[in-house]
């Protein structure tokens, strides 16, 4: 029998997802790989048949057998079969499988895994320009983009499929990457996306009310974030816990020798700022591990949760072993990241910012951070569809507070009127002390806030960040914020500068 399927059937049957297996297996090619996806399988790979909303993997078995592929994973007992393993549930123990026939490429790469509610992709590339910073060529997987050490190519979500993951980190190898920065999201957790993967480094940014459609409460939802730490990491991994955060003290507690760090007045944490000072383009701080002076940080970005995102890289890339000097040239160095608190200037005096925030937690610390940068702070943004309906008043309550000029507009509605979802948030504005009006259109919406800006506002454009689409009845329609702004400058003789 293959090496690699004696191996995946000892991680199966350890993680108890193992029912059974027959055939020897004796068939395997070197280049054989696991593939969920009918349409990309080839001869002598192995198809995990997934069980999902729409479609049923075990009704591919006949044609694939007709391909030629070499093995089946499966949930029900099927007849025919030569090679198969049995599971309790596909999707969620496929990636063993998958690992092992990749040759295990996460014992090849320093891995780094960083999840939370907010500040996710930021922390990430925070940690990926340290490492760069340190000589080690790491490929990133997160909400932006995946990027394998030489193609970048746009998410389609944060935390892909474990057979891609592992076909994502194989390609990391092949390009001359040591080391890996992903995102992990609390869905991708819950369903397996990261079996078979395991960590040298986990960072947890924070917790708010975020996807408690899917988790229902926020107990569930901070156990699903728990799973990275408490089933994904190797041994002597290095954590990374936001210790102001009450959800990361109740993590901390659970894992003592967490490296903890934060912000927060009189904090018991190990890795600090101190004389902090924040201008429009940046934030200026002393790095400081356990009472010792590592460096001063001119971080390229503003705002106070941008410091937290940096102490939280800096504490585990000082635990993975960087340097002081290369921390600090990492976070000074890093690039802007698409999306978040990205800045275009315009030729007419007006700043404009589009970021991702879509919590209440990052509105809040978004406009807050803007507010006093700004001769009027112009917030345009919307709630998506199918989404904690909750938020909504809230949002609108927040935005209501901070803001001067409120235009309410459509974000992902999904299978949702985008009408309905509007009300929502406008009685959350009601009482605020911002004007605010409806434009359903996002495009006419951000239109409408660049026509009324003048010289010294600041127009905010949130919840979407990066995203090349707007989600409706099914359909991803292309559309970017940061487009639709380069629209309006072409279409109203304003130039970005």
């Amino acid at each position: 029998m293959d090496g690699r399927i004696v191996q995946a059937l000892d991680d199966l049957k350890r993680a108890g997802f193992l029912l059974g297996w027959g055939g020897d297996w004796n068939g395997l090619k070197e280049t054989s790989r696991l593939c969920s996806d009918s349409r990309l399988v080839k001869p002598g790979d192995v198809f995990a048949c997934v069980c999902g909303r729409h479609f049923d993997g075990h009704s591919f078995i006949m044609e694939g057998l007709r391909l030629g592929v070499a093995g089946f994973m499966i949930e029900r007992p099927t007849d025919g079969l030569d090679n198969w393993i049995q599971v309790t549930d596909v999707r969620a123990a496929m990636g063993f499988l998958a690992a092992r026939l990749a040759g295990s490429p996460c014992d090849r790469l320093k891995m780094v895994a960083v999840t939370g509610t907010n500040g996710k992709s930021t922390s990430s590339y925070m940690i990926r320009s340290v490492l760069s910073a340190c000589g080690i060529k790491t490929g990133l997987i997160g909400t932006v983009v995946y990027h394998d050490g030489d193609k970048e190519t746009v998410a389609d979500r944060t935390t892909p499929e474990s057979t891609a993951l592992q076909r994502l980190y194989e390609s990391m190898i092949a390009n001359g990457c040591g080391a890996c920065v992903m995102e992990c999201s609390s869905h991708g957790l819950v369903q397996g996306r990261i079996s078979g993967s395991t960590y040298d480094g986990a960072l947890f940014t924070n917790l708010s009310p975020e996807h408690l459609d899917y988790h229902g409460t926020m107990e569930e939802y901070f156990a699903a974030k728990s799973l990275l730490f408490t089933e994904h990491l190797k041994p002597n991994a290095v954590i990374s816990v936001n210790g102001c955060d009450p959800w990361g003290q109740k993590l901390a507690a659970r894992f003592p020798s967490s490296l903890t760090w934060g912000l927060g007045d009189g904090a018991d944490v190990r890795v600090k700022a101190d004389r902090l000072t924040m201008k429009a383009g940046g934030s200026d701080f002393d790095l400081q591990v356990d009472g010792q002076f590592l460096g001063r940080v001119a971080l390229p970005m503003t705002g106070r949760f941008n410091v937290e995102n940096a102490l939280g890289a800096a504490s585990l890339c000082i635990g993975l072993g960087c340097s002081p000097e290369a921390v600090v040239k990492g976070l000074e160095t890093m690039p802007q990241v698409p999306g978040r608190m990205e800045r275009i200037n315009l030729s007419n005096g007006v700043t404009v910012i589009v970021d991702f925030a879509h919590t209440e937690i990052a509105l809040t610390n978004l406009l807050a951070t803007l507010r006093p940068l700004a001769k009027r702070l112009i917030s345009v943004f919307g709630h998506g569809g199918e989404r904690f309906a909750g938020a909504r008043p809230e949002l609108g309550k927040i935005a209501g507070q901070t803001a001067d000029r409120v235009i309410v507009t459509m974000d992902n509605p999904r299978n949702e009127d985008p009408a309905e979802i509007a009300r929502a948030i406008v009685a959350g504005l009601e009482g605020g002390k911002a004007s605010f009006s409806t434009v359903l259109s996002r495009r006419d919406a951000v239109f409408a806030a660049l026509d009324e800006a003048e010289r010294g506002d600041v127009v905010v454009i949130s919840g979407k960040g990066a995203e090349p689409y707007l989600e409706i009845k099914g359909v991803k329609y292309p559309y970017s914020d940061r487009d639709v702004v380069g629209e309006w400058s072409a279409s109203r003789g304003v130039g970005q500068c």
